[in-house]
């Protein structure tokens, strides 16, 4: 039985980009971020009530779309560009073109507890929209500027999941069940890119 624990902290969160493979979307590359402040992912959800008899007799409880708001320390262009769809030039320039469309990605997160073990959370498929730009002087004090975020996130059409939770303490937990199930080929050819540097560097 897992033990009951609170969610105390957040890190290692992961973006994967999708591309259209057949009929469905799947992740294309990982890409790794150590910097995440605090999130806040909220699902959407209706209820509608029935009555009869002068009582409520039923309710019909409908899903909606997933928002999550990020802020983090910073965002590196080459991580942006590829969860927004910004393009690069032959001279290193970003080019934020008025007809952009945000590819569909995908991402986990990880919520370390108070025991010492973790929640694994994965969304399958979502959007980011452009962030907005704050900029402040200098003063006397530093005032650290971060950089934050939003996405929508849906289901996905191959077996309409959008949300993937794990538990460390639960009896049946595997992180690489989680991943696959989130990130699927992409994740083994990382695991399989990490090993083969790993074999060279012992040589």
């Amino acid at each position: 039985m897992p033990e009951y624990s609170s969610v105390t902290g957040l890190k290692n969160v992961k973006f994967a980009p999708l591309k259209k493979a057949g009929k469905f979307f799947v992740p294309t590359e990982i890409l790794d971020y150590e910097f995440a402040i605090n999130m806040k992912v909220e699902t959407e959800t209706s209820t509608e009530k029935q009555y009869a008899d002068d009582k409520l007799v039923d309710l019909a409880v409908s899903t909606g779309s997933t928002k999550l708001d990020i802020e983090m320390r910073d965002l590196p262009m080459e991580i942006l560009s590829k969860l927004l769809g910004i393009e690069q030039d032959e001279n290193g320039l970003y080019l934020f073109k008025k007809n952009i469309i945000p590819p569909w990605v995908a991402m986990t997160f990880q919520g370390p507890k108070a025991n010492g073990k973790s929640r694994h959370v994965g969304l399958v498929k979502g959007r980011f929209s452009l962030p907005g730009d704050e900029w402040k002087t200098k003063q006397d004090k530093t005032d650290f500027q971060t950089i934050k975020l939003s996405a929508e996130f849906v289901d996905r059409e191959q077996d309409d999941v959008f949300k993937i939770v794990a538990d460390e303490d639960g009896e049946k937990f595997d992180i690489d069940h989680f991943y696959k199930a989130v990130f699927g080929d992409a994740y083994q050819n990382k695991q399989d890119t990490e090993e083969n540097v790993s074999a060279d560097l012992g040589k």
